[in-house]
């Protein structure tokens, strides 16, 4: 079992007064990285590891979303494969090889039992529907497994997660409805998932938004729901499950600026899962590494 979350746009700063990652007192955070999690820090055992990895891939440019995401949900170089860094949205030809080489799509066909955990909003489905929404990697990801997408009932049941972790956005703009719950209650939910899941696939884009200003939220606050999930995540996680936590580019680890950072990214795996992940330096690495350890448990393996 694996459970992996994605944090859109954290990278690894300096361990420095200006890094809210440095400053911020992040339990959860300090127990899977050994410390802050910030640059020149490492671990590495048989059941944990904490690293860099690199997110440019190659590409001059500061990292982007599109390219990203759509390597690491396929472990394709799409920046190599774009000629750029392609911001927010995958283009026609990322989506071609998330269709093609999708993480879930791939782990589904290898009969591995696979969910993406975040629930959708009807709001969303009407703006997708009208062209003013258009999808992510992880939406493309899941389109190309056919898997089902998580409603708000679903999130009524506790069986599914909304990016903001806490309801607290979406309460605010389109749905009041939404009872608010705590950010541990949002990791157990995401643990319980695995009882009938491989592979569990959770993002939360809320660092990405407060590093770009597009949330009224000071990063400490948007860290410290963060540090509450995976506290109810480390809590309830299940004896032999794997945790594996990584982002796509830096961004909320610098105040400084509004855009993205050249630093690198955290990659981090807390479970038995952790010996597969040593030879991962950048992004290209997680998607196949993910697929090599859950393909071994799960059905024989034939080299």
């Amino acid at each position: 079992m694996l459970l992996f979350i994605f944090l859109d746009g954290i990278g690894l700063g300096p361990d420095e007064p200006g890094n809210p990652l440095a400053t911020t007192r992040l339990p959860a955070l300090e127990r899977l990285c050994g410390g802050p999690m910030v640059a020149g820090r490492t671990v590495m055992t048989a059941t944990h590891l904490f690293r860099p990895l690199d997110a440019g891939l190659g590409v001059e440019g500061l990292p982007q979303s599109g390219t990203g995401q759509t390597t690491l949900f396929t472990g394709v170089n799409a920046a190599r494969l774009a000629g750029m860094h392609v911001s927010a949205y995958p283009t026609e030809v990322l989506r071609e090889h998330i269709a093609a080489f999708s993480l879930l799509k791939r782990a589904r066909e290898a009969g591995l039992r696979v969910t993406f955990a975040n629930a959708y909003s009807p709001y969303y489905w009407q703006m997708a529907g009208s062209r003013r929404q258009r999808h992510s990697a992880t939406t493309w990801t899941n389109l190309a497994a056919g898997l089902p997408f998580r409603s708000f009932e679903d999130l009524a049941r506790g069986e599914a997660v909304y990016w903001d972790i806490t309801h607290e956005v979406a309460r605010s703009r389109y749905a009041p409805e939404l009872e608010p719950i705590s950010p541990q209650e949002a990791g157990r939910r995401l643990t319980g998932l695995l009882a009938h899941h491989d592979l569990v696939l959770f993002e939360s884009f809320l660092p990405d938004l407060v590093g770009h200003r597009r949330l009224d939220w000071t990063p400490p606050q948007v860290l410290e729901r963060i540090d509450g999930l995976l506290e109810g995540v480390l809590a309830t996680l299940p004896e032999g499950a794997t945790l594996l936590i990584t982002s796509d580019h830096g961004n909320l680890e610098d105040p400084a600026t509004k855009g993205h950072t050249y630093n690198p990214v955290p990659l981090i795996v807390w479970g038995p899962a952790a010996a597969w992940f040593a030879d991962v330096h950048d992004l290209t690495g997680v998607t196949p590494a993910i697929l090599a350890y859950l393909q071994t448990r799960v059905i024989p393996f034939s080299p």
